[in-house]
Parts: C-alpha cells; structure tokens; sequence
C-alpha cells in the first residue's frame, strides 16, 4: 500500500496538467542588411554574413534581408530585430559600430566603435564588427525589452488612441552610448588629416605625427597635382585642402588633407 501511495504521489507531481505550467518556446527572429550602405554591394567582404553568424552564435535565429524567410517572419517583419553596421573609417583605421532597430527604423540601441588596423578589407571588416559586437552588453535584454515592446504594440495596433494612452510612462528608455557622442563631435571637427612633406628626388614622401609613411607622391606636369605611388590615384590642390584619390579593390578612396610642405 505503502508503494502504491509514492506511486500515485510521483504521477501527481510530474504530471504536466500539475504544478509549472510548461512555457511554449518563441523563437527570437533577428534580420540583418544583405548590403551595408557603406559598402553599397550585396555582403561585400562578407561583411553581412559574418554579422549574421555573430548574432546566430548568440541564439538567435538569423536571416539576411535577401534571403527566404519562414512564413510567420515573412508576413510579420516587425517580430525580429533589424540590424545594420555603420562606418566611421579614417585613413588609418577601419571602425564601426551595430545598430538594432525596429522595423520601422527606429534605433533602439547603438554599440560602440570597434576598430582594426588590418590592411585586408575582409579580415579588417570582420575584426571590426565583432569589437563593436562585443561592446553589446545584455543583448537578451535589449531585444527582450524589445519583444515585450512589440507584443504591447500589437495588441493595441487596432486602436491608435489606446495605444497611446497605454504606452504613457511605458517607453523603454536606453541610454545613448559614447559612439553617439563621438559621431556629434566629430561631425563639428575637420575631418581633414595633417601630413608632412618631406622632399625626395622624385617628389614628396608625406608622414604622419609619428613619422610614418603614408604616402609616396610623385611629381607631374601640372603644378600642385601629383601622382600617388604605389596606388592608382592622385593628390591635388583644391585651395582650402588636399584631396588624395585612389582605387583599392574598385573601390574610390577620397580623403581631405592638410599637408605642412
């Protein structure tokens, strides 16, 4: 009897219609761009896809915008969160930083700069955006602040004037980051680079504050327009400022400069 009485209290407790209720999983849905605007070619340097595999190896279920979708993330995009890499490159470095967005656009939250020095566009874009990755402290946090933001929306969607009365007080404020900060300051600043040019037989060896080279250039015909060595560009006087012109990899690099000749 003794055994009979265990036997029956083991059903009851492991029973699934007794004690927590079991919790359906919902997948969390994140969709990258197929083409960053910096880089304006579909996963160029295999910049996209790499993000995508960030955010894949933090369990989340990734898609890029151009792939096919699962039939509830097709007719529902506003369920995943939108991410997109911006740039803020110089001459010396290639930096930048992830935004996650609604999919009306709006920002929900910005990462900070993550930066590399490698010459290889594809290995320097890919150590870029994982240091910018890696300063997203608490995504599941951030898109779980998210999810419960989108099923408040959705389940007001109907009626405008209640959604606005239910979401006073309800924002979900995230704190800006220093990117932004910097983005501002920067924006106020020059965005020219101070060479210095030292003579050579042929024309101009141009270093930076540390002394390094950085450009060779060669002399032409034409007065203050010169020819960059090494690279398929030029470097021309434009009155206020130098203006340098080069293809790497199809690709036109223009930077400003200011050079103390």
């Amino acid at each position: 009897m003794r055994y009979i009485c265990f036997f029956l209290m083991l059903i009851f407790l492991t029973s699934p219609s007794f004690g927590q209720k079991s919790i359906p999983s919902q997948k969390q849905y994140v969709i990258v761009k197929s083409t960053f605007d910096f880089l304006k070619q579909v996963n160029r340097y295999k910049a996209n896809s790499f993000t995508k595999f960030l955010f894949s190896k933090a369990g989340y279920e990734v898609y890029l915008d151009n792939e096919e979708l699962p039939e509830e993330l097709y007719y529902n995009k506003c369920s995943a969160l939108h991410v997109d890499v911006k740039d803020k490159s110089n001459l010396f470095a290639t930096r930048n930083y992830i935004e996650l967005a609604d999919c009306n656009g709006k920002v929900l939250f910005t990462s900070k700069l993550g930066a590399s020095k490698l010459k290889d566009y594809e290995r320097s874009f890919r150590q870029s955006i994982r240091n910018a990755f890696f300063t997203i402290e608490n995504l599941n946090l951030i898109y779980a602040s998210f999810s419960s933001q989108k099923i408040e929306n959705s389940t007001t969607e109907n009626n405008t004037q209640e959604l606005k009365k239910a979401s006073k007080g309800k924002a979900i404020e995230i704190k800006p980051l220093e990117v932004l900060d910097t983005i501002t300051k920067e924006k106020k600043t020059s965005t020219s680079y101070i060479l210095s040019a030292q003579k050579s037989k042929t024309g101009y060896q141009l270093t930076n504050s540390t002394n390094e080279l950085v450009f060779e250039i060669l002399n032409t015909s034409k007065k203050d327009v010169y020819i960059i060595k090494n690279k398929n560009g030029i470097l021309s006087n434009k009155g206020s400022h130098w203006l340098v012109e080069y293809y790497e990899e199809q690709l036109l690099i223009t930077r400003k400069l200011q050079i103390k000749f």
